[in-house]
């Protein structure tokens, strides 16, 4: 590596402890050390003595130098740049890759490698690191070089803005006069490739050497919608080339931007425009690139990550922007919460959801076919059969347009959603009833037993099918998910067992069966609606009162799932505890080699094998029950089977 015969050091009260350390340097450099007034007085006369600056001081020397050369190589002189950044210049040192480390600057600085970037103009003044227009609610924080006090300030105020984001009109025309009018909250340019989290949006699209200039456009449809971009760019989620919901991108070799638009009467603010922390007050603005306007030295990684890019084509990714025939929804109001859906996207759900709420005759043989085939599963405690089942069913598609129905308050959608899901029960009922009657009467198989005492892990299992379910059916693509959503859910095997249980005549079954298919339901309904409400087709829950109705009865189902669960609980435990346990009564060990709880009539039974050597009278299988009975408190029944270790 060739390092320069001489160089001047301009510096500053703040880097004027460096001036030692440079002067003492390994390359055999000759360091002219100027203060940075001096040199200001009389540039030219500096510039005779060497043409390459190394520059360490506040960013107002910084930011004056650069013009200064950008200046003086465009009258034909040649001047060259280096940067040392001060320890809390973290923005300086990101954007140029340079290191914490001072003696590893100096070495950059006075390699004799300068290389040509290029720089973002915006109305003749230059900008170094980004421009910000509007809104950036929070980004503002990370972007900035301040102090922790001043870093608690931008995030407090970024909260205060983040709730109260709205969406202002402007707009924007590209260098081929392709021109855009839409509504954003807020624009910004990141005139490098890394080192900030607004960098992270454009990742290796941006670079100091590219001839054309990226200008970010922030246009959330709601609150929740910015946050799940924020949450995007701090976990790194966007994959390559691609935008995150509520950003759009324009690429071109100038840009004018017209906020005047953002005002709509004379009393409006105008919207804060930020070049390199510095107010500025001009409209309308254009940007512009200048091409190779300064010659720098930087580490390899700053050349590798900032490529030479050279290209006639714009680049005008506008699909996250909302259509012109909405921008009135949008404009000079706070954005809702949830996102508001978009007339077409609306209207499709809506006449889906319409026909999914009316009876026919395919509902009525898909409903009759699909229990038939789960109560027969269900008897050969076949798994495969019921999830057959499952898929054949239709149950879930009005119980969706009821939850839309709630949403919407749309009477006649929620009336023709009842009758269809009352019929639907109401056949499943009966047909798997009717079929018990004729079937010979068999044990109960486990899959009926899984299905007659429902706990909270069962509603948090609908909650989650519900969310699926209406995130699915609003977005077209996904439609063929809804299948996984119905085996998930399991709506119709629960009334299969309900109607066994009626035809057996044992009502507890029914009672349990029909409990999880009423969890299902309620479940399904309530996470549907508010899913519904967050993808933006209504602001808020029109039909109060029944959902208030739903919240009520979920609130009575919360009791018997929540002793449900805790006695599932306790059986497990009781039944781990009771496994491998030995038990020694009159000198004869009894091991227990396994043991499980079951139900039979509401009655507990403890089944557990047991293994002797010796064969137990009556007197100590007596003290044996005794021993277990103390561990319960409910009613049951043991059963035992005895194996014996010759």
């Amino acid at each position: 590596m060739k390092y320069l015969e001489k160089a001047l050091f301009i510096y500053d009260e703040l880097s004027i402890d460096t001036i030692e350390m440079l002067k003492d340097n390994d390359f055999d450099t000759e360091i002219i050390a100027v203060e940075k007034s001096k040199f200001l007085s009389d540039p030219l006369e500096y510039i005779l003595i060497a043409n390459h600056l190394v520059l360490s001081g506040d960013m107002s020397l910084i930011n004056q130098l650069l013009e200064f050369a950008y200046a003086h190589s465009a009258n034909g002189q040649h001047c060259t740049l280096a940067f040392i950044p001060l320890p809390a210049q973290k923005l300086l040192r990101s954007s140029y890759q340079l290191s914490s480390n001072l003696q590893e600057n100096i070495e950059v600085a006075l390699r004799d490698d300068t290389q040509a970037i290029n720089l973002l103009e915006c109305n003749g003044k230059i900008v170094q690191f980004k421009v910000s227009i509007g809104q950036i609610p929070l980004l503002k924080a990370w972007h900035s070089e301040t102090s922790i006090l001043a870093f608690l300030q931008n995030i407090f105020l970024g909260m205060k803005q983040f709730f109260s984001l709205s969406l202002g009109k402007l707009t924007i025309e590209t260098e081929k006069n392709k021109q855009i009018k839409t509504v954003a909250s807020g624009l910004f340019i990141v005139n490098q490739n890394k080192g900030s989290y607004l960098s992270r949006i454009l990742q290796r699209s941006s670079s100091m050497r590219s001839d054309r200039l990226s200008l970010v456009i922030l246009s959330p449809f709601s609150a929740v919608e910015y946050f799940l971009f924020l949450f995007s760019l701090v976990l790194h989620l966007k994959k390559e080339n691609t935008l995150p919901h509520a950003v759009s991108n324009i690429k071109s070799k100038q840009i004018t931007v017209d906020m005047k638009t953002f005002v709509s009467n004379e009393n409006d603010k105008v919207p804060e425009v930020l070049l390199d922390e510095t107010e500025y007050e001009s409209f309308p603005l254009t940007f512009k690139i200048i091409k190779q306007a300064v010659k720098i030295n930087a580490p390899d990684e700053f050349w590798q990550l900032n490529p030479v890019s050279n290209t006639e084509k714009e680049s005008i990714r506008i699909d996250n922007l909302p259509d012109e025939k909405e921008l009135g929804k949008y404009l000079n109001q706070h954005l809702p919460f949830f996102s508001v859906a978009s007339e077409e996207r609306f209207k499709d759900l809506f006449l889906q959801l319409r026909t999914d709420a009316n009876i026919n005759s395919l509902y009525i043989v898909l409903m009759l076919l699909s229990t038939l085939l789960a109560s027969l599963g269900l008897f050969a405690n076949s798994a495969a059969i019921v999830i057959g089942a499952m898929l054949l069913a239709p149950l879930m598609s009005p119980i969706i347009s009821f939850s839309m129905g709630l949403l919407r308050g749309d009477d006649k959608l929620l009336v023709h959603s009842v009758i269809k899901i009352a019929l639907g029960v109401s056949l499943a009922v009966l047909a798997s009833s009717i079929l018990t009657l004729l079937l010979p009467q068999v044990d109960l198989s486990n899959e009926i037993k899984s299905r007659i005492h429902p706990n909270l892990i069962d509603l948090g299992v609908a909650v989650v099918s519900g969310i699926a379910a209406a995130y699915t059916k609003a977005h077209k693509e996904l439609l063929n998910s809804i299948a996984g959503v119905a085996i998930a859910v399991a709506l119709v095997p629960p009334l299969a067992v309900a109607g066994i249980g009626l035809g057996r005549g044992e009502f507890y079954i029914f009672e349990g069966a029909f409990l999880l298919f009423v969890t299902n339901i309620i479940g399904i309904s309530l996470s549907t609606v508010l899913t519904f409400q967050f993808l933006g087709f209504s602001n808020a829950v029109k039909s109060k009162k029944t959902l208030g109705f739903i919240m009520i009865i979920l609130a009575l189902l919360s009791y018997p799932l929540y002793r449900s669960y805790a006695d599932s609980l306790q059986r497990y435990q009781l039944t781990n505890s009771l496994k491998s346990e030995r038990i020694i009564i009159n000198e004869k060990v009894i091991m227990i080699e396994n043991a499980s709880i079951d139900y039979q009539n509401k009655m507990k039974i403890i089944n557990m094998t047991i293994v002797l050597k010796q064969a137990l009278n009556e007197s100590e299988l007596q003290a044996f029950k005794n021993t277990i009975d103390q561990r319960f408190v409910s009613r049951h029944q043991i059963r035992i089977t005895i194996k014996f270790i010759l």
